[in-house]
């Protein structure tokens, strides 16, 4: 099956980047230590010395992580790396996950001789105004600080953090998503100044507004009795628990009375591709009496192209490749809508692809 998908993907003219299986043949050599896991998983594109030029990679035009530089995406400890290599890397890394590849003790076994080719990791004290993300989602509220340059502070802000090491920042009197980290959650230095420190995310900055569709994709309300202009979305609460995370808004008449017009429940994740990590949002929808609506996706800049099941967004970047979104209508039950979108950037973008990510993503 993985043969027929790779065969698939190469008459596509794309060359995804897929773990191989951790099933052996009984002539392969029995696994006895971290290299031989290292060589077998791993250097194809980091290379047998760690310095990010792997044959694969290279093939592909890119360039993985020198290990002797650190720094790596989501923090050069043992538990920050196996969520790395467990999670991979959504963004702009074509790094994939290995969930379900290596077994735990695996990882540990690569963790350790990847360490041989670091440097030696300063083990000093973490500030202990670090807000940290270990077994379960955290949200921390407070005013943020401008996503990029020449962004404006965001007086309210919200912070969701992931299991897999990801951070989605949020603008509170909008609900708006700005941007997509990943990486450390957030350092709580506004906990010792009143006058006005920010909750500083601590992660990379890997989508915004302006960069993918992702975050670009603004879903509105359609409805004939109240116009897009003429509404607002307040806030109601946040989630975070092994089930999901997100947020849970209400769409009211802005010029009216405050009338609630629907509710919307919105989730977040990252989710495992043949191509790679992606980022997926879902929209729980449930119109009051008041509207019948339904939810409108028009980002700026991107071509729209209709699947058999999913209308397809390609922004396309330049050298950068393609950002990718599939917005699909899930289900409809008693008025009530379910919608998903789903991102992910790639080296090219075809109808054959296409087609064939579309049956990915219905399973």
């Amino acid at each position: 099956m993985l043969r027929t998908k790779l065969l698939s993907l190469a008459w596509l003219g794309i060359v995804p980047v897929v773990a191989l299986s951790g099933t052996r043949g009984q002539d392969d050599e029995p696994v006895k230590d971290g290299k031989w896991l290292y060589t077998r998983h791993c250097a194809g594109c980091h290379n047998d010395n760690g310095d990010g030029k792997g044959p694969t990679i290279t093939q592909m035009g890119l360039v993985a992580r020198d290990f002797a530089q650190g720094g790596f995406a989501f923090g050069d400890s043992s538990e920050q790396l196996k969520r790395t290599i467990t999670s991979g890397i959504p963004g702009r890394s074509p790094m994939p996950s290995f969930k379900g590849v290596l077994a735990d003790e695996e990882l540990d076994l690569v963790i350790g001789h990847m360490r041989t080719l670091m440097p030696k990791r300063d083990d000093s004290a973490t500030k202990n105004t670090e807000m940290l993300v270990v077994d379960r989602p955290v949200v921390a509220r407070g005013k943020l600080p401008p996503i990029t340059d020449g962004a404006k502070e965001t007086p309210r802000g919200l912070l969701l953090g992931t299991t897999e090491g990801m951070t989605f920042e949020y603008d509170v009197d909008h609900v708006r998503l700005l941007g997509v980290r990943m990486g450390r959650f957030a350092d709580r230095e506004d906990w010792g100044d009143r006058g006005g420190a920010y909750l500083k995310p601590l992660g990379r900055l890997i989508w915004d507004r302006a960069d993918g569709l992702e975050v670009a994709i603004t879903p509105t309300l359609e409805s004939s009795y109240v116009p897009v202009g003429a509404q607002r979305r307040v806030l109601k609460s946040s989630f975070a628990s092994a089930n999901g995370q997100g947020l849970e808004y209400e769409v009211r008449d802005h010029d009216g009375k405050g009338r609630v017009l629907a509710t919307l429940r919105e989730s977040v994740r990252t989710r495992t591709t043949s191509f790679g990590p992606a980022i997926e949002r879902s929209w729980r929808v449930q119109p009051t009496s008041l509207m019948q609506a339904t939810l409108v996706f028009s980002p700026a800049d991107a071509e729209q192209s209709k699947g058999e099941a999913v209308s397809w967004l390609a922004n396309r970047r330049g050298a950068d490749g393609v950002d990718v979104t599939a917005v699909r209508l899930v289900s409809t039950a008693e008025g009530v809508e379910q919608w998903t979108s789903t991102s992910i950037r790639l080296p090219a973008w075809a109808p054959k692809l296409a087609a064939f990510l579309e049956k990915e993503l219905a399973q």
